[in-house]
């Protein structure tokens, strides 16, 4: 059953991972640090390929703080790079009914901003699809506002996020500012 009380609960740690000295510091945190920490933190464990890292990072690292705006309450985005097409995955250690995320915001430079088309898709506890959903390419040249998205379901065990850049834009796979859970 769901409960304000748990959505309270699992913002204030993810709160805490996304604001952490990791993402503080001058240096990013990828791949197996990062996801021993999200796995200590928040039961998360988070795969990608080698040449495609998933890393956390301040916001003010990413194309010299003029790629991303501050859309919510966090300092640092999680983002990945490598080729294209990317993607990787969430797994939680004990099902989840709701996952919630946002992307952030985008900010457009003298040519504009881009980013690239993708989706993110939730399995159950026995691998079966059970949400979608994602976007499209953007490009525009104003600032474009960041935008929540979430996956309902029961016994949502995965959520794999894919992304492609199609060799152009600045980023491999959706950018993302928060990720909350209910269990």
């Amino acid at each position: 059953m769901r409960s304000n009380m748990a959505v309270a609960f699992f913002a204030a740690t993810i709160a805490f991972a996304w604001t952490s000295s990791y993402a503080q510091s001058s240096e990013r945190t990828c791949g197996t640090a990062l996801s021993d920490m999200m796995h200590a933190q928040r039961g998360i464990t988070l795969t990608s390929a080698p040449d495609q890292p998933v890393c956390l990072e301040s916001r003010d690292l990413l194309y010299g703080g003029n790629a991303t705006g501050p859309s919510t309450r966090e300092d640092a985005v999680l983002v990945q790079s490598g080729g294209h097409p990317c993607q990787f995955t969430m797994e939680w250690d004990s099902p989840v009914t709701e996952v919630r995320f946002t992307r952030s915001a985008l900010k457009a430079g003298p040519s504009g901003v881009t980013h690239p088309v993708w989706q993110a898709t939730a399995y159950d506890v026995y691998g079966r699809q059970v949400a979608t959903t994602g976007e499209s390419e953007i490009r525009s040249y104003t600032d474009v506002p960041a935008r929540s998205f979430t996956l309902d379901a029961s016994n949502i065990k995965r959520v794999v996020f894919w992304g492609d850049d199609r060799g152009f834009d600045g980023f491999c796979n959706v950018v993302l500012d928060s990720i909350d859970f209910v269990r």
